[in-house]
This record gives C-alpha cells, sequence and structure tokens, in this order.
C-alpha cells in the first residue's frame, strides 16, 4: 500500500515527538561534585539544591566530599587513570585555583561552552569573584562564594577585660618591658570597641582573660587554627599581610614583616594568650566552635559561615547556639597590625594595616569530566539567584552575584545576619586585592610555613642566651625553614 506524502510527513512527525518525548525517560545521565561543607550545609545542598537540578534535567548527582583541601589534587589525578571517570565539577579553593589549572587538571570554560555565552554569564558576578577565576586570559572558574575572616569576640567578655585593665596595667607592663624593651606602647589606654583595636589591645584583653578565673580555671582564651591543614597556613599568611608583608616577603620567609608575624606569633604563646588546645587538639574550625561553647575561647578571626554555625538558628537543631548567650556575638573588621618592637620613645617601629586576604571557593570543571556541559549547567544553578539567595542567607555565605550583593538589605535581614554581611563586605573591601600568594606549590608552601610556626612558636624552648626575639627569629627562620622553601618555590623564590 502506498502512503502519500502527507501520511508519511504524519508518521514521521510522530515517530520524533516519540522519540523527543522518551529522551527524558531514558537513562538518566550521572555525574559526581567534588566538595566539603559543614554537615548542616552539605545536608542542605542534598536536599534543597540537588534534587531540583537532578529534576530539570533527567540526571542523577551524586556528592564526594573531601576532608584537606590538598586531597583534591590526588584525587583528580586518580580519575585521569579510570577508564570511567566520574567527576565532573570540583568545588576549588582559593589556594588551589592556580595549581590546579597550572598542572592541567582543569577545562577552560571556553572549551566546554560558547565563549560569548560564558563572558555573558561572568558577567552576573562581582568583577573580583569572576575575574579571580581567570589565568592566562581564559576563564576557569565560576564562582561560588566570596571569603575572608573577621574577629569574633563575646562582647561579655571584652567588657569584662576593659573593666578590669587597670588592676592588670602594671603587670602586663612588667611583662612586655622584658621582651620589647619598653612595656606598654606610650601613652597607651584600652580601647572598649574591638573596631579600633590594634594587636596591642588583643594582646592585653587576651593577658587578662589568661590570668583571671573562669570557671574557676585560668587559660588561654584566644585561638586560631592549628592543625597542620590549609586553615591554619592561611591564618598565619594573613597575619603578615596585615603587617604589610608583600606577596614576596612570604615567599621569601625572612623578610622583616613575615618574620615580625612569627615574632608576635611566639609571644602570644609564650604568655598563654593562645589556648594550647590549638596545637595539643589540632583544632580546625569546629573545635574552636565547641570550644566557644565551652566557654574556653572568648575571641577568634573566623569566616562568615563560621558566624552563622556559632549563632546558630532556633527553628534548626542541626545548626544550634554554640554561644552561652545568643546575643552576646560581637563582630568586627580584624585588629589593625602593628610591630611588636617598640622605638626609645614607646612608639610601634611601624604600623600595618587592617587588610588580609580575600579568598573563596570556584567551580571547576576536571579534564575528565564525563559531561562537562551538565557539569557547566550544575554550577550555574547553584549560583542562580535563587539558589545563591536562599544558601547565603543561611549559612552566611558573602554572596558573588550582583544581583544580590547590590541588594544586601533588601535580601537579606538585618539583625544579627545582618551584622555578619556588613562586617564580612567592609572586610573585604579593606582588603582591596589582597590575596595570598598565587605560586603552583603554595599547598607545599602551607606545609613549611606550619613547620615553622610549630618549630619556632609552639614548641621551641627558650634557652640562656637565646630568647626568641626578632632577631634570633630571622636567625632561625633562615637556618631551619629556608633551604626547605627553596626548594618547594624552585623558580618561584624571590631573588
Amino acid at each position: 500500500m502506498r502512503l502519500c506524502r502527507a501520511h508519511r510527513l504524519l508518521i514521521s512527525l510522530a515517530v520524533t515527538g516519540l522519540l523527543v518525548g522518551c529522551s527524558n525517560r531514558g537513562p538518566k545521565k550521572e555525574i559526581t561534585v567534588l566538595l566539603r561543607m559543614m554537615n548542616a550545609q552539605e545536608k542542605f545542598f542534598k536536599e534543597q539544591i540537588i534534587p531540583d537540578f537532578e529534576a530539570q534535567n533527567n540526571c542523577k548527582v551524586s556528592v564526594l566530599t573531601f576532608n584537606n583541601e590538598w586531597d583534591i589534587e590526588r584525587l583528580l589525578k586518580l580519575e585521569s587513570s579510570k577508564k570511567e571517570p566520574s567527576i565532573a565539577l570540583v568545588k576549588t579553593p582559593f589556594e588551589l585555583t592556580r595549581v590546579l589549572v597550572s598542572k592541567g587538571y582543569l577545562k577552560d570554560l571556553y572549551s566546554v561552552n560558547d565563549s560569548d555565552q560564558v563572558k555573558q554569564d561572568l558577567a552576573e558576578y562581582h568583577q573580583l569573584a569572576s575575574g579571580l577565576g581567570y589565568f592566562d586570559g581564559l576563564p576557569y572558574y565560576l564562582p561560588r562564594k566570596l571569603e575572608t575572616r573577621i574577629l569574633f569576640y563575646r562582647k561579655s567578655m571584652v567588657a569584662d577585660a576593659v573593666s578590669k585593665f587597670e588592676k592588670h596595667r602594671n603587670r602586663i607592663n612588667d611583662e612586655l618591658k622584658a621582651q620589647n624593651g619598653y612595656g606598654l606602647p606610650a601613652g597607651y589606654s584600652l580601647e572598649s570597641d574591638p573596631a579600633q583595636w590594634d594587636f596591642y589591645d588583643l594582646y592585653v584583653v587576651g593577658s587578662i582573660w589568661a590570668n583571671e578565673e573562669y570557671n574557676g580555671v585560668k587559660m588561654g582564651r584566644i585561638a586560631h587554627r592549628g592543625a597542620r591543614y590549609g586553615g591554619t597556613a592561611l591564618d598565619l599568611v594573613d597575619k603578615s599581610l596585615q603587617l604589610g608583608a608583600t606577596k614576596d616577603d612570604i615567599l621569601s620567609l625572612t623578610a622583616d614583616k613575615n618574620v615580625s608575624a612569627y615574632v608576635w606569633e611566639r609571644v602570644f604563646v609564650r604568655n598563654g594568650l593562645y589556648n594550647q588546645g590549638m596545637w595539643q587538639e589540632s583544632w580546625k574550625g569546629e573545635n574552636i566552635y565547641n570550644a566557644i561553647k565551652d566557654g574556653k575561647v572568648f575571641l577568634t578571626n573566623i569566616q562568615q559561615i563560621d558566624a552563622f554555625l556559632i549563632h546558630g538558628w532556633k527553628d534548626d537543631p542541626l545548626m544550634s547556639s554554640y554561644l552561652p548567650q545568643e546575643d552576646d556575638m560581637g563582630l568586627a573588621v580584624v585588629p589593625k597590625a602593628v610591630s611588636f618592637e617598640l622605638d626609645t620613645a614607646g612608639m610601634v617601629v611601624f604600623e600595618g594595616t587592617r587588610s588580609i586576604s580575600t579568598g573563596g571557593w570556584w567551580w571547576g570543571i576536571p579534564k575528565t569530566a564525563p559531561d562537562a556541559k551538565l557539569a557547566y549547567k550544575l554550577a550555574r544553578f547553584i549560583t542562580s539567584r535563587e539558589m545563591q539567595a536562599k544558601e547565603c542567607s543561611r549559612f552566611g555565605m558573602v554572596p558573588v552575584r550582583k544581583d544580590i550583593l547590590n541588594k544586601l538589605p533588601q535580601v537579606f535581614d538585618q539583625g544579627w545576619v545582618g551584622d555578619i554581611f556588613k562586617v564580612s563586605v567592609e572586610q573585604i573591601t579593606l582588603n582591596e586585592l589582597t590575596t595570598v600568594p598565587l605560586v603552583k606549590t603554595y599547598a607545599e608552601l602551607s606545609q613549611n610555613v606550619i613547620d615553622a610556626w610549630y618549630g619556632l612558636c609552639v614548641e621551641y624552648k627558650e634557652t640562656d642566651g637565646e630568647p626568641m626575639n626578632f632577631a634570633t627569629m630571622k636567625m632561625r627562620l633562615a637556618s631551619d625553614y629556608l633551604d626547605k622553601q627553596k626548594e618547594v618555590l624552585g623558580g618561584d623564590y624571590p631573588q
């Protein structure tokens, strides 16, 4: 039987329609996202973001987590040896963005999607966030969040220290005189507002807390991360940057501004201002949260998300507060850096800044990704206005989208939530374009920075005739750690 042209066309259209209709019912594409998040945030990510994307794109998204940032490179290297690699999208910390690109692990986004479309997409993000994802003129990353550290303190404990300053003034002055040759800076007074503090103010309140009994115990009640991982290295590098160290100063290790950071760290350890749990228990972020909860830490530098997690949400059992009193959380930009050394008139030898590094996290697509286009779509979906507003308001991430950053008061509550965003954006503004050194061996460099901190600040035992002052610190950095620094950096070591 012959079919007329019209009938043949109808059958053809029907078959085509059937095939199209079945496409969404066909085998699901499967991809894996490599990431690290706090438990509550990971749960939110899996339950509030991924399912919507899976439904819209007929796919299955699995989540693979890493513990240490430095594991990312190891896992991507392993992917390259697999017959069927699965990792399609990688949440990458700023410190490793250049490393992964320079070692050839990631696709540039122009090879994934139309370049005009990529440019249009990237224009939706803050220029700093999108700009830091470019290398050699090509975009390799879609921004996830900007990140910096801010000062966290318990308001009640700061007020307590201020009220007790005169009681401790003479002791603190004598303690410092034995170490800097003068004592407290000339004309010193303790500011009640932490937003006005410098490093000497930080020392004074820390000394008061360490020498007063709280809950029947004396201990250091200032902390930063102390585990041998990237977070601790970042805290140490930030201190150097505050003191005015350049990228080359940090890389050279023995530059004066970098040495000064180690001197201050030694002073805080030696005089018992730091909580010893930092190194004895290898503290990371959650360890500090628990120390705040237990009344062991009154002050620390934290990221925005840390502030959210410490404060907590009353209606979320996975985000219960770590604060003894919810309204006791104080936030400020970081203290102004000054030299520990004073001149004969009791003035600091130099002043630093309140500027530390801006970093964050970016989404990168491995060269071995099983479906790079789907991975790109997922990264864009995660950072859509709807999804980012939802996630940022829940966990305190500094957003990267212009349509949110430019309307913060309209998007987020103006209570404690608004305070976190306000101070965080203020700190990022102070930072300007300050970042950690962008070298391909940053991970190895970080390990040497931490080793030097442990060796010269934490574990160092002073002997007669060799107090750990500026000169000794510079000498020991050169004798004990400089060769390793040069080996790690190779051609990147400043000449």
